[in-house]
């Protein structure tokens, strides 16, 4: 092969590759182009946060449906990436349980009545002393009212159990049932044996007004009627009703004793998990559900009332007389266990 021919073949050879390169180039410029033009891929979602919600009360109790009503709101307000999982009915632990395991983030929510609460923080103590409420308007004004009852629920007691209230729940007010006892004043509970929360107030209040306290949970309190253990026991009427307490002990004696609320809590381990914005979702929906709870309350107690005189209980209304002989058999305790809450009951005095 002569020079000339070689040389030939060799430039026809670089032409060709070079073709190919700007050929490839191009491609490579298209592709990156459509690439940036294309939709970007939808991002992967964020975890979805689940909280569980622990209650002792009965899946179709007034307060439950409260709890039912915040999950949803929850799940509305986050988009759904918050989700509340209610567990009813004591599976996660009584009351006072279900408060050690919220301090440490065992438990992220608990609905709980401020009886057992009282025990960690102190200020609630002073909110349940008997007959300080001259109504229900009265005892609402002063749980929502900023510097008794909203500053309860972020005080210094509740942070330092690493815990964070959200809302009140309407309780009602707390009467006196009985097995087998017709009681108009305190001198009829002479030496019979009262069960009563885990509560050093309510201890003192039925010691005080002559009967025998027996501390025991909620889940104890039917076989304890049952069996005799005990004579009696206190609470609400639609809870009274919800654990069929009226087969056991169907005299009852409304002597509205105090007026009681439930509250909803939140771990605060579980709290530091949340955005901001997550937070400011979860106290609105506490916030609603607490006003939806409340109109339900008053139509649950008007309606246990109803369904306690056709189950064939007997209710005591007590005369204004009979009353006072139960405010007067307190009015030591309230002025002796009550000193160190003078500053609190002024504010409470203060608002009727």
């Amino acid at each position: 092969m002569n020079l000339k021919k070689s040389l030939a073949i060799v430039l026809a050879t670089m032409l060709t590759l070079s073709l190919t390169a700007c050929n490839s180039s191009t491609a490579s410029s298209s592709s990156a182009s459509e690439s940036a033009l294309a939709p970007a891929e939808p991002s992967t979602p964020a975890e979805t946060i689940t909280l569980r919600l622990a209650s002792n009360h009965t899946e179709d109790f007034v307060t439950s449906k409260a709890c039912i009503k915040f999950a949803e709101l929850v799940a509305e307000k986050t988009n759904g990436a918050v989700v509340v999982e209610n567990y009813f009915n004591a599976v996660l632990g009584e009351e006072k349980a279900t408060i050690e395991q919220a301090q440490f983030g065992g438990i992220d929510l608990i609905r709980v009545n401020m009886s057992p609460l009282a025990e960690f923080v102190d200020e609630l103590n002073a909110l349940q002393f008997p007959y300080i409420f001259a109504s229900r308007e009265h005892f609402w004004d002063v749980m929502d009212s900023d510097d008794i009852g909203k500053a309860i629920l972020h005080s210094d007691a509740m942070v330092s159990n690493n815990l964070y209230g959200l809302c009140y729940y309407d309780n009602g007010t707390r009467n006196f049932f009985f097995s087998d006892a017709d009681v108009h004043t305190p001198s009829d509970m002479a030496n019979l044996s009262i069960r009563v929360q885990e509560s050093n107030l309510m201890i003192g209040m039925v010691r005080a007004m002559g009967a025998n306290p027996t501390a025991m949970t909620s889940s104890e309190i039917y076989s304890a009627l049952q069996t005799g253990v005990i004579d009696g026991a206190e609470n609400n009427l639609p809870w009274y009703l919800s654990m069929s307490l009226n087969e056991v002990a169907p005299k009852i004696t409304m002597d509205e004793h105090n007026r009681s609320a439930d509250l909803l809590v939140m771990s605060k381990a579980s709290m530091d998990k949340l955005t901001e914005d997550q937070i400011t979702a979860i106290q609105e929906a506490a916030d609603e559900s607490s006003q939806y709870q409340r109109e339900l309350w008053v139509e649950s107690e008007k309606e246990a009332r109803k369904t306690c005189l056709e189950v064939g209980c007997t209710i005591v209304d007590l005369e204004d007389s009979e009353r006072q002989l139960f405010m007067d058999s307190v009015k030591e305790m309230n002025a002796t266990e009550g000193a160190k809450y003078s500053d609190l009951f002024a504010k409470i005095a203060a608002l009727q």
